[in-house]
């Protein structure tokens, strides 16, 4: 069968390859049961699961255009309340997608469409599946129903088990060009080509960030703080490296928000890291922090090359700890004593 020609409003900046995929699918009626949409958060990967999803249910006559954005169907797709669109993450309070969000879930699609449409599920964050709930999935894509799509979102595909990998359709989100993202603030978002420029780098290829920080005060604020954190955390002072983890703490929630919080902030200073390596070895243009260049170039002169390579080692541990449940206090605590 020729492919048909489609037209769409792609909702995301970038990764222009999944938009040709997934409208193609579209057209030619060409639909997986099954599908990984893969990548660094922040990239739109829910955004494209909901924009295919409004492509798979819509009522629109002319299949040139899906998905229409105009029909019932689509708005109310839009809105989050369609009847035969599923989504599920995890609960903020818990660690895991659990076995009972995912029974709930399987027997959500195992009902008939009311419109005699696709059945869609959307797993949010996959890679936080519990085990039983993995179990339970895998049951329901080794026995695909007709009309049934599953569509999980993960930052690592490598994360979930082979045999769910094995039996999806895997869609890898990329980073976008900062110049892409450059012009998207400026002709759509009307940034000033100051905030372009240093928005367009510090969001690493992730448009949706960089939006963040352009239109989110606040949002900027806090990532600023993180950024001037890690500077006093390389302090010779040991005093001053923990009253940095103390005013950390202070501000985050317990449980597992303070687990994903610190978390962010790690990652945050991982970036940090690299880019004193990459200062070190005089690659300037390849930095992402380059709003911070005069804060870098101050630390960068204080630490020698070993002392870098053993800071990414420390926050890699730091992160590991958080994986392995080690409380947030005791992971920073660790990370300020070994500096």
């Amino acid at each position: 069968m020729a492919d048909q020609k489609i037209k769409s409003n792609w909702p995301l900046i970038g990764n222009g390859h999944i938009f040709e995929f997934l409208t193609k699918s579209l057209a030619n009626k060409n639909i997986s049961s099954s599908y990984i949409f893969t990548g660094p958060t922040g990239l739109g990967k829910a955004t494209a699961a909901n924009f295919f999803a409004q492509g798979l249910i819509c009522e629109t006559r002319d299949r040139s255009i899906l998905p229409c954005g105009k029909c019932p169907t689509c708005k109310e797709a839009a809105k989050g309340i369609h009847s035969d669109i599923y989504l599920i993450a995890k609960a903020a309070d818990k660690k895991n997608i659990s076995l009972e969000q995912i029974r709930d879930f399987i027997r959500s699609l195992g009902l008939s469409s009311f419109l005699n449409s696709y059945k869609i599920g959307i797993i949010k964050g996959a890679e936080a599946l519990s085990e039983g709930a993995v179990n339970a999935l895998l049951k329901t894509l080794e026995e695909p129903k007709a009309r049934v799509v599953i569509i999980l979102t993960v930052t690592d595909f490598e994360v979930l088990p082979k045999t769910i990998i094995s039996r999806s359709q895997i869609l890898r989100f990329q980073p976008v060009k900062s110049d892409v993202i450059y012009d998207d603030l400026i002709k759509n978002h009307g940034a000033q080509r100051s905030q372009a420029k240093n928005f367009s780098r510090l969001c690493a290829g992730r448009p949706a960030l960089a939006l963040k920080f352009l239109e989110d005060k606040e949002y900027f604020g806090n990532y600023k703080a993180d950024v001037l954190a890690f500077i006093k955390l390389l302090s010779p002072d040991i005093n001053e490296r923990f009253k940095v983890v103390e005013d950390i703490l202070g501000k985050n929630a317990r449980g597992q928000e303070a687990v994903k919080s610190v978390g962010k902030i790690i990652d945050v200073w991982q970036n940090l890291t690299r880019d004193l390596l990459l200062l070190e070895l005089d690659l300037v243009d390849l930095v992402q922090h380059q709003s911070f260049a005069k804060d870098l170039a101050a630390v960068k002169n204080k630490l020698s090359l070993k002392s870098l390579l053993s800071l990414i080692g420390v926050l890699k541990q730091a992160k590991e700890y958080l994986a392995n449940n080690v409380s947030p206090k005791l992971a920073l605590e660790n990370v300020a004593a070994s500096i």
